[in-house]
């Protein structure tokens, strides 16, 4: 048997809503503009019962928990208003104040496709805030290069090809709960998706598709394991 100098697979991963979980930041980032609109508003509460109702499941057509905070907001947040709260947000992160948590089991996930894989997380976040939490949740040493602001999705024109460096698309797979930000662009490039579809969007036309990360896990070694296969020739 033979083993082709094929370059390993590639697994992209989000940050925050898929190997990072917890909806603290989302909570400190609405407690921020919050901050700075609810005096003059008197509306906090309402913005305040309206994110938990759609962090719930209950109500609220959103793309993710940032986005509801800044349309809840409306007029009253300025882009500034916003921005500053994101960054207050990101530093609460770093100094490890808020819950996350990685998903049950993901550590076990990247141990078991490595070194036949390469484990990059791909995020919008600055690498303030991302690094740390990935050593606090336990992911630190399990994720191979972090590429931070990478802003996604016009990104991807740019830095997929990079990443990809001459791979065969299909032997990439993107992660991620945001379709247009995380798996649009990989999925027209030819690479293989999964979507972390937690509000039940059902969005796009992703390869693989569940409410956890958890439930991903099956196809995600299945994709491995043929991809795997495929580079292996026997004599």
């Amino acid at each position: 048997m033979t083993i082709s100098e094929d370059p390993p697979l590639l697994l992209l991963l989000d940050f925050d809503g898929t190997v990072c979980v917890g909806d603290g930041p989302v909570w400190a980032y609405a407690e921020a503009v919050l901050g700075d609109i609810a005096d003059t508003t008197g509306e906090g509460d309402e913005v305040r019962q309206k994110l938990g109702a759609f962090l719930d499941g209950q109500a609220g057509d959103y793309i993710d928990g940032y986005a509801a905070v800044a349309q809840l907001a409306g007029t009253h947040a300025s882009a500034e208003t916003l921005q500053r709260a994101y960054r207050a947000s990101r530093r609460a992160l770093a100094d490890g104040i808020l819950d996350v948590h990685a998903p049950k089991g993901l550590a076990e996930l990247l141990t078991d496709l490595a070194p036949a894989t390469e484990r990059i997380l791909v995020t919008n976040a600055p690498v303030d805030g991302v690094a740390e939490t990935l050593e606090r949740i336990g992911l630190a040493q399990h994720i191979d290069r972090i590429v931070s602001d990478a802003g996604k999705p016009d990104g991807w024109s740019t830095l997929l090809p990079e990443l990809l460096h001459g791979r065969d698309p299909a032997r990439c797979m993107a992660v991620g709960d945001i379709w247009t930000n995380d798996l649009e662009p990989p999925h027209d490039a030819g690479c293989a998706t999964a979507l972390i579809d937690r509000f039940g969007r059902g969005a796009g036309a992703p390869g693989l598709v569940a409410p956890t990360f958890e439930q991903l896990y099956d196809g995600i070694r299945a994709w491995a394991a043929a991809n795997t296969r495929l580079a292996t020739s026997t004599d």
